[in-house]
């Protein structure tokens, strides 16, 4: 190093932003080898990676007391000021931040590097206009030059912290307080960036550049903002103007409130300052005029320190750093954190013992020099640095990797809250300031790499840590996004409907309905669908036109019990049936969502809906439709349109016994046109077989729902024919009827009924005459005849398809009641007669002998009883009731003149009497009658 007199020295003091380190780089780098002194390990970062960037990272050193980047050819070096090899020869050295000479715990050494750091062609000390006088007095070879700023720095008074300018920078001075303001800021703006002297260089500088970046627009911070942070900060509000500064508390002295606000405006942009509230009252007048106009009070003096103490005792070593200094604006450093655990360990009777040996005395200084980053006290730091000690006076002098491993290891989990993540962070850097130390422990390069790692881990940690609890990107990006005009954000939309807008998911997008995100606060709900519909009015009308264009595959009816009909596209929904002009013709209610779109948009997506809904009715429900266009039909008979219009009301189904009066009023002529629609008449039922298919209850079900206003029933399961219990109205629209204690399908019934009237008419059929000339005894009984054993009343129905649908004998029994069957005999022998439907047909009934001229106490026939007599005069017996002969009542035997009545069958056939008219063909009883028929014949 050259002798202070034989090389140049500047200083170049002024406020900040007046380019005084853009300066020294300027002229290190202009040199052929030098170092540059900075007050923060991250500032000398920053200024190493520009260097890095001008001469290459061969050529560029850092030496910082955690962190060691030292190329062999390294002619160039950036450090923090502790850590700067004074005795390297350089040709340029710079100082940055002079001033800090007046800080009680680190003032001594930027005094020392000012006093004795030079280089070979050049020495620039860099600080504030208040120590020219001290330069002056204590470098007085020094040419010193002042820098104007380079922009206008105003008070802009005090304002709410919700009223803050974007780009502001809040101060506080503890970090309970730049957490509280960190949280209002987060609710208010969507947060802020945090920097504090605590946290880690990593952790300082991720903050700092998420603020650079635009992530967020307000930056919290501790004095450690005016260490040098180059930011792009335009107004600078005062939380507080007071703080404690180790030994009391107290009111920021100008030049400390000069150095925080001059962060705001950088090069040629002006700034402000002022505060968030009234702070202890405020700034003075004359504290504003100071800091506006850079007009601050002269230091006075600066801390100094012995910094070449002897080691041949303790007591010198004492005494030496105790030694007052000779210049009058020098003064006496306060006692620091290396100099109090000195003295605290002086008084232990191992370190005394060996107070007389030069290397353990040297080495005992040397392992105070620990930096206390952990902020444990003197007492508590002692008991590391006593450990370290002993190590480094024993055995081959190094500390031992077990204790340092095992330290290592219980530090690294990367979990916790900030707080934690913090400690465990301060002590890492304790273990880097061992590791970089070759002399101290073995292996000095891997444990370095250990630690560095860990570190760098844990400060990662505490970044996504603090963003989480003082950052909501999302709320901070739609407050940007809403003051841009003109500018549009990427917005993307994923496969499961999230809603990006840069990167940051803001909700889901189903169908055409937005939803904002479940997490997000009631208070961004509004800022969120804002920024939706400003972002998603293209997403929107692409899906509008795929809705509008597409084919019915992408459409579905919904239908969950419980809610309206409504239809779905892609699964999500996009209108709901109402009712309309008829059944099948519902009105189709677009979401509303879908209403914000262009009218033609609106439009295409309404008539596409109906053609979907008009395709899978004539698909799924053609018979309903049919019976409505026959109901509708002007040249359809009025008795067809009006059972028909029935038949549509219930949904393509109707009771019988409803319509009944209908059915007997109806022309020959006018029940095909009933049967050409392919209606079934069953015995208790009208029907559609093709309407009790699962698709087609589905959509009669919505169609019904729709109609009346209401919401979807339960239905019972697809292909159910037979259902125990269920709620009424459902299992109605699905074509159930109560059966006993349950319910049957309509057409399962419609089966029985055939079934019974089968069984019916074959039991009412007569076996075949015997052959003429036949043996009239049976041969197995040798020729005598046998009493012919009656057969038993009614006839039977086979009960297995009734078992296989699923029926009880009370079910069955009550379904064939129904149809008209009576049991006969014990319930056992499972017997059953037709009695017919009472009630059915009724009509008022005419005496034949006041009509026709019957003989007084006869009896006209009646309709519709099974044993009227025939017209050929021979009396039918009903099913299961054996025939009676008729008693003449006219005569009884024995009285004169009286003469038997000519038998029945000789009875001349009246040639005026109108024939009966048989049954109508579609009747189902139309096989009985001509069984009945063809019996007579064969008689």
């Amino acid at each position: 190093m050259s002798s202070p007199a034989s090389s140049p020295v500047k200083a170049v003091l002024g406020p900040t932003n007046t380019g005084k380190t853009h300066l020294a780089v300027e002229r290190l780098t202009a040199r052929s080898s030098g170092m540059i002194g900075f007050p923060l390990r991250l500032l000398a970062r920053e200024v190493y990676d520009r260097v890095v960037a001008i001469k290459g990272e061969k050529q560029v050193a850092l030496v910082t007391g955690e962190e060691r980047i030292m190329p062999p050819d390294a002619r160039y070096l950036l450090g923090t000021m502790e850590a700067l090899p004074i005795e390297r020869d350089v040709a340029f050295v710079g100082i940055d931040e002079a001033q800090l000479g007046a800080d009680p715990e680190r003032g001594h050494v930027f005094t020392d590097r000012m006093l004795r750091a030079r280089g070979r062609e050049e020495t620039m000390i860099l600080g504030s206009a208040s120590i020219t006088g001290l330069v002056r007095d204590l470098v007085p070879e020094a040419e010193i030059i002042t820098r104007p700023r380079f922009s206008t720095l105003s008070y802009a008074g005090t304002c709410k912290l919700s009223r803050l300018p974007k780009r502001s920078a809040v101060v506080a001075f503890s970090a309970e307080e730049v957490y509280a303001i960190a949280e209002m800021l987060r609710r208010f703006a969507g947060g802020a960036a945090v920097v504090m002297g605590a946290l880690s260089p990593r952790t300082r500088n991720a903050q700092v550049e998420m603020f650079q970046a635009g992530e967020v627009d307000y930056l919290v911070a501790t004095d450690a903002i005016g260490m040098g942070l180059n930011l792009d900060v335009q107004h600078v509000a005062f939380a507080s103007l007071q703080k404690f500064d180790g030994r009391r508390l107290r009111r920021l002295t100008i030049s400390e409130m000069a150095q925080i606000a001059g962060r705001a405006g950088r090069h040629q942009q002006d700034g402000s300052f002022g505060t968030v509230g009234l702070p202890q009252g405020g700034f003075t007048p004359e504290e504003i005029h100071a800091i506006e106009g850079h007009h601050f009070p002269p230091m006075q003096s600066v801390y100094w320190r012995n910094p070449t103490p002897g080691y041949a005792t303790l007591d010198q070593l004492l005494s030496d750093l105790a030694q007052p200094p000779s210049h009058p604006r020098l003064r006496a450093a306060p006692e620091a954190v290396d100099m109090a655990v000195l003295k605290h360990l002086a008084g232990d009777m191992e370190v005394r013992a060996r107070g007389g040996d030069f290397d353990a005395v040297a080495r005992l200084w040397g392992a105070c020099g620990l930096p206390d980053f952990e902020q444990l006290g003197a007492e508590h730091h002692s008991r590391t640095v006593f450990k370290l000690w002993q190590w480094r006076t024993s055995g081959d002098g190094m500390i031992d990797p077990d204790w340092f491993a095992k330290k290592l290891a219980r530090l690294d989990i990367v979990e916790g809250d900030i707080d934690q993540l913090a400690s465990r962070i301060a002590a890492v850097r304790t273990l880097c300031f061992i590791a970089q130390r070759g002399d101290w422990i073995a292996d000095a390069a891997g444990w370095t790499q250990q630690t560095q790692a860990l570190e760098t881990r844990l400060s990662d940690a505490l970044h996504a840590a603090l963003a989480q609890r003082f950052v909501d990107r999302r709320l901070a990006l739609l407050i940007r996004d809403a003051g841009q005009r003109g500018a549009a954000l990427p917005v993307a939309v994923g496969a499961d409907g999230t809603v990006a807008v840069d990167g940051e998911a803001i909700g889901t997008l189903k169908g055409f309905q937005f939803k904002v995100d479940a997490k997000a606060r009631a208070s961004d709900h509004r800022l969120l669908l804002a920024a939706a519909e400003k972002h998603l009015r293209a997403e929107m009308a692409r899906r509008a036109a795929s809705l509008a264009e597409g084919d019915d595959s992408t459409l579905a009816l919904v239908s969950v019990a419980g809610e309206a009909p409504r239809i779905a596209w892609h699964g999500d929904v996009v209108a709901t049936l109402a009712k309309g002009p008829t059944l099948v013709q519902p009105a189709i209610l677009i979401e509303p969502a879908l209403r914000r779109l262009e009218v033609p948009q609106v439009q295409a997506i309404v008539e596409r809906l109906q053609r979907f809904v008009a395709a899978q009715l004539a698909r799924h429900a053609a018979p309903l439709a049919a019976m409505g266009e026959a109901a509708g039909d002007l040249f359809t008979p009025p008795r067809v349109r009006a059972l028909l219009a029935a038949l549509v009301d219930g949904g393509g189904f109707v009771a019988r016994e409803a319509v009944d009066g209908q059915l007997v009023a109806m022309s020959p002529d006018e029940r095909p046109l009933l049967r050409k629609i392919g209606l079934t008449i069953g015995s208790l039922d009208l029907f559609h077989p093709l309407l009790l298919k699962p698709e087609a209850v589905r959509w009669r079900a919505a169609l019904l729902a729709a109609q009346q206003g209401g919401r979807l029933p339960v239905l019972p399961p697809h292909g159910a024919v037979w259902q125990k219990d269920g709620p009424v109205v459902g299992l109605g629209i699905a074509g159930f009827r109560r059966c006993g204690e349950g319910w049957l399908r309509i057409d399962m019934a419609e089966r029985l009924a055939r079934q019974a009237h089968a069984a019916r008419l074959q039991a009412d059929a007569k076996p075949a005459a015997p052959i003429a000339g036949g043996d009239e005894h049976d041969e197995d009984h040798g020729g005598h005849e046998v009493a012919a054993t009656p057969p038993p009343a009614g006839f039977a129905i086979d009960p297995a398809l009734a078992t296989s649908l699923g029926l009880d004998a009370g079910a069955r029994r009550g379904l064939l009641q129904a149809f008209g069957f009576r049991s006969v005999g014990e319930p056992e022998l499972d017997r059953w007669r037709w009695s017919g439907h009472r009630g059915r047909d009724k009509k008022p009934r005419h005496k034949q002998g006041k009509k026709q001229g019957a003989r007084p106490g006869q009896r006209a026939p009646q309709r519709g009883r099974p044993d009227a007599p025939a017209p050929n005069g021979v009396a039918v017996a009903g099913p299961g009731k054996p025939r009676k002969d008729h008693k003449d009542k006219r005569r009884k035997p024995g009285k004169q003149g009286a003469a038997p009545p000519p038998p029945r069958q000789d009875r001349p056939e009246r040639s005026d009497r109108t024939p009966r008219r048989g049954p109508s063909p579609n009747s189902p009883f139309a096989g009985l009658a001509a069984l009945l028929a063809d019996a007579r014949k064969d008689g």
